[in-house]
Formats: C-alpha cells, sequence, structure tokens
C-alpha cells in the first residue's frame, strides 16, 4: 500500500489528538460498541461522536454491526503511539 503525503498529513492529524489516540487505543485489536467506549473514556456524548467520526470518516475505524473497529489504517495509528 502506498503511502502518500495525504496519508501521513491524515495520521499526523489524528495522532496529535489525545482524546483520538484514547479512542483508538480503546477500540484496540477487539473492537468496542460506543456504549463501551463511552464509559470506559468518560467521554460526553458531543466528544465521543465529535473524535469517532473524525476517526471514521478518514479511514482510522469503521463501524460494523455495531461494533467500532480499527482498520489498517488505525492500527498503524495504534502502533504509532
Amino acid at each position: 500500500m502506498e503511502r502518500n503525503k495525504s496519508h501521513h498529513e491524515r495520521l499526523f492529524k489524528a495522532s496529535l489528538n489525545p482524546t483520538r489516540r484514547k479512542i483508538v487505543h480503546a477500540i484496540g485489536v477487539f473492537g468496542k460498541s460506543r456504549d463501551e467506549l463511552k464509559k470506559e473514556l468518560d467521554l460526553d456524548d458531543f466528544l465521543l461522536k465529535f473524535n469517532l467520526d473524525f476517526l471514521i470518516q478518514n479511514g482510522f475505524v469503521i463501524e460494523e454491526d455495531g461494533v467500532l473497529k480499527l482498520t489498517q489504517d488505525g492500527i498503524e495509528l495504534l502502533e504509532s503511539s
């Protein structure tokens, strides 16, 4: 998979935000539901939605059957922080 400038910018932008890093770490390799994340990280609805939307729109997280999972880019973000 080719890593272009845009990819590195998305990875950098995601890694700068401590809440996004916490979300990625909490999802981990097994995945979590939104409710599990909210309870584990003690985030309000707005903060969780805002940061999850960013991670989903930028290809770091996907949601399948109510479970949030890391994509390959999400795993890269997890390993880099």
